[in-house]
């Protein structure tokens, strides 16, 4: 059951389920005809009420606790009083968003990782009133859907999107300090990743970490600008607008190093200061792993294990390295 706010939302996403059934094909995953079943058992409406009869509801809107409450008022409204309540979030305070839900014991948050399809992490992060039951679903239904399940705790951005922060962050204090953009991402590469952070951030959009420091700062909280920040107030939000921290020609997704962005940034940024790929990557991992023993000291993570299995399997994590509580592990 997919429920959108008007009847072109809802196209769209019946859309996208089709597409994504159809690469299933392509790549010989599924059988035309189990693609179609699979697309036949979604319905796709307005109204809430189609929801009275079903066991879980995941909400999965935009990033603002607000249009967030107003569809967990509806839900509380209309579904059954056991149903299993869950919220997608990937950064606001779940018991905030779960504020006035009627049987709070309900609720939990269920964050998936994008593309949802493929990603193979769920975090699950109960609420203070979740009942053990209900926390238990989650786990289950992790297991049905064959993805990997850790339980993280509440703070902002739990366990994955915390860390992922923070290495944004040290990569940003990397380039004011003299280290070119793409020294940095080419030692991550060389380490192991896919990306290295600017490619990824150019890839997935600079403007959605900048709503979330722009809402942080409009909600009266001491947010930095970042390096990011000037690029997104100059227009440069990835690839989907031709440039971020990298230009991309017309059609292309092949980084080009930027003068624009040098411009941009000229006036924070040291002389420049080669630094080695080893270095680059030891020193990005560790303020991961320092990130991780904060995570653990405040008891948002179990374990160590568990940091690594978020850094792998939502994060690319090289997982022949360990993830990176595994790969510092004698650093002390």
């Amino acid at each position: 059951m997919l429920i959108e706010r008007d009847a072109e939302a809802v196209a769209r996403g019946i859309a996208k389920l089709q597409a994504i059934f159809d690469g299933a094909v392509k790549r010989g995953k599924l059988t035309p005809e189990q693609a179609a079943a699979r697309l036949a058992g979604v319905t796709g409406t307005t109204e809430y009420a189609a929801l009275a009869g079903v066991d879980l509801v995941i909400e999965a809107v935009f990033e603002e606790i607000g249009v967030k409450r107003a569809v967990f008022a509806e839900l509380g409204r209309v579904c059954r009083a056991d149903a299993v309540l869950a919220t997608n979030t990937s950064y606001l305070d779940p018991r905030l968003i779960a504020a006035g839900v009627p049987n709070p014991r309900r609720f939990l948050g269920l964050h998936f990782f994008s593309p949802a399809n493929v990603m193979k992490l769920l975090e699950i992060v109960p609420v203070p009133d979740t009942a053990p039951a209900v926390l238990a679903t989650g786990f289950a239904l992790a297991r049905l859907l064959g993805k990997i399940p850790v339980e993280a705790g509440i703070c902002e951005g739990f366990i994955g999107n915390r860390i992922l922060k923070r290495y944004r962050a040290a990569a940003e204090g990397l380039v004011r300090r003299g280290v070119a953009i793409a020294a940095v991402d080419a030692a991550m590469r060389a380490h192991g990743f896919a990306m290295g952070p600017f490619e990824a951030q150019d890839l997935g959009g600079l403007d959605i970490a900048f709503l979330q420091r722009e809402g942080a700062r409009q909600a009266g909280q001491a947010v930095p600008e970042t390096l990011g920040d000037v690029l997104v107030r100059a227009g440069r939000k990835g690839q989907k607008t031709g440039g971020g921290w990298y230009d991309y020609a017309p059609g292309e997704r092949r980084p080009q190093p930027s003068p624009a962005v040098a411009g941009l940034l000229s006036s924070q940024l040291a002389a420049a200061a080669p630094m080695a790929p080893e270095a680059i990557a030891q020193h990005l991992v560790g303020e991961m792993a320092a990130e991780g023993r904060a995570i653990l000291h405040e008891g948002i993570a179990r374990a160590p294990a568990d940091i690594d299995l978020v850094e792998i399997h939502g994060y690319g994590y090289p997982r022949w390295r360990g993830g990176p509580m595994f790969e510092t592990r004698d650093r002390g």
